[in-house]
């Protein structure tokens, strides 16, 4: 009876189990009825209103009462499926006596012990307007979460591609541009290769701090001039991707960030590529890298002879 009527929302095959002299006290505070036909319409009343249901953890018991009669007592989990577009899972209890008939066992009496508050005065048979609060409020928190699981997505996708120490694009990035780069056509692309000189001087001498601040000021005027095209490769390496300024707009926004960081006594070496026809982001990166190897060569090996003049003099 419960399977037909809560899985298979089968009114008659319930009814046809019914005694003509049947008491029902149903889950809500008013459902309450007796003798055949009052039940008769109220179940088929109840007839396409029940969302289908999955029952699990069944457990009945029946015992002997008076001769011919049984008392079954049974308590269950009923669950509506997730296609009927309903959220409910509640634990029933229900209490049935069956007597002979003469011809087969009937039910006489049937209990549902729903709490009371779980039916509304207006639902029919099962206690639909609490289930349909429950799944637009599941509803609500299925789009909550979507809503943060791509906030978060979206968080360590840009933790993935930012430096930490600066906020700049970091070597992941980098990588990632590379390759797009092959993928893509473009008309130009500028390389511009920074490289702090003895940044490892200012860390032995001022601590690491200080190294991280000068790290982060070089970051700054390089984003500045350069907006959402630097990236940071290594500890004091910085490398610029510009695909959009023509080559003279592109030598000037480096002159810029050179200026910006001569004027805060910032040590820095520089290679420059910047080609309009036949580029190739590996080609010009490794030019950069190795003009801005060749000034830092020449910064170290003048920065020799200085030393060697104060030491003689």
């Amino acid at each position: 009876m419960i399977h037909k009527y809560y899985c298979e929302n089968d009114s008659e095959f319930v009814i046809a189990q019914f005694d003509d002299d049947i008491v029902w006290q149903g889950a809500g505070e008013y459902e309450n009825a007796r003798g055949i036909v009052a039940l008769t319409n109220l179940f088929r009343n109840f007839q396409g209103k029940i969302p289908a249901c999955e029952i699990f953890q069944e457990e009945y018991v029946v015992q002997k009462i008076a001769p011919y009669a049984y008392l079954c007592t049974g308590k269950m989990w009923i669950a509506t499926k997730p296609e009927t577009g309903v959220s409910l899972r509640v634990h029933q209890r229900i209490t049935a006596v069956f007597r002979w008939s003469g011809k087969s066992f009937k039910c006489c009496h049937l209990h549902v012990s729903n709490p009371y508050d779980d039916m509304a005065a207006d639902d029919i048979g099962f206690p639909a307007k609490m289930a349909n609060q429950s799944y637009q409020y599941l509803k609500e928190q299925v789009e909550l979460q979507k809503k943060q699981l791509i906030a978060q997505t979206e968080m360590l996708r840009r933790l993935s591609y930012e430096d930490a120490l600066t906020g700049i694009y970091n070597r992941n990035k980098f990588i990632e541009t590379v390759k797009e780069a092959h993928s893509q056509r473009f008309t130009r692309i500028g390389i511009a290769y920074f490289d702090l000189n003895e940044l490892k001087m200012v860390n032995d001498t001022y601590g690491h701090s200080a190294g991280d601040e000068l790290i982060c000021r070089v970051a700054t005027h390089l984003w500045n001039a350069f907006p959402e095209r630097v990236y940071r490769t290594g500890g004091d390496e910085f490398v610029v991707v510009d695909t959009a300024m023509e080559e003279l707009a592109f030598y000037n926004a480096v002159h810029i960030a050179e200026e910006k960081m001569q004027a805060e006594n910032i040590s820095f070496s520089t290679g420059i590529s910047w080609r309009s026809i036949n580029y190739n982001i590996e080609e010009q990166f490794e030019e950069a890298d190795r003009l801005m190897y060749q000034e830092k060569r020449k910064f170290y090996s003048i920065k020799k002879e200085d030393k060697k003049f104060f030491k003689n003099a």
